[in-house]
């Protein structure tokens, strides 16, 4: 089982990579993480990887390094991932800091399998939420 964390917020992508390391999440899980959307297509098209089950997804994110975050690039990416025929079918978690409806409407709209506001759920909630996800492939 893998995940892929999409998410530019070194302090995040610490805080997740600890959450599944402390909450049990199960031995044979990988965790793979990239800070942009140009990280996330090359490994996603590396062919020595393999595409992960779970995709977790920022909204607000840098298209390239060194770019400034652009507010909808992660659901332009949501969109993309949805139509590409190898990810069409992953499971796709938004993992945002922004919490308004509208932005929940869309991301679901466009195809993500859960929305979820960071800072609502403590690590154990989102490991159980990943599992659930992971469950219902």
């Amino acid at each position: 089982m893998s995940i892929l964390s999409v998410e530019d917020d070194e302090f995040m992508r610490i805080f997740l990579k600890d959450i599944f390391w402390m909450h049990g999440t199960p031995k044979n899980l990988k965790l793979y993480q990239v800070e942009s959307i140009q990280k996330a297509k090359e490994f996603l098209t590396d062919r020595a990887n393999k595409i992960p089950d779970l995709i977790l997804l920022d909204v607000r994110l840098p298209e390239k390094d060194g770019e400034n975050p652009k507010n909808d690039a992660g659901l332009v990416f949501l969109k993309e991932l949805r139509l590409d025929p190898k990810t069409k079918d992953k499971k796709i978690v938004i993992f945002s800091g922004f919490s308004d409806k509208e932005l929940r409407e869309e991301a679901l709209r466009l195809g993500a399998d859960k929305f979820l506001v960071k800072g609502e759920h403590m690590p154990a909630e989102l490991i159980q939420i990943t599992e659930e996800v992971l469950k219902n492939k």
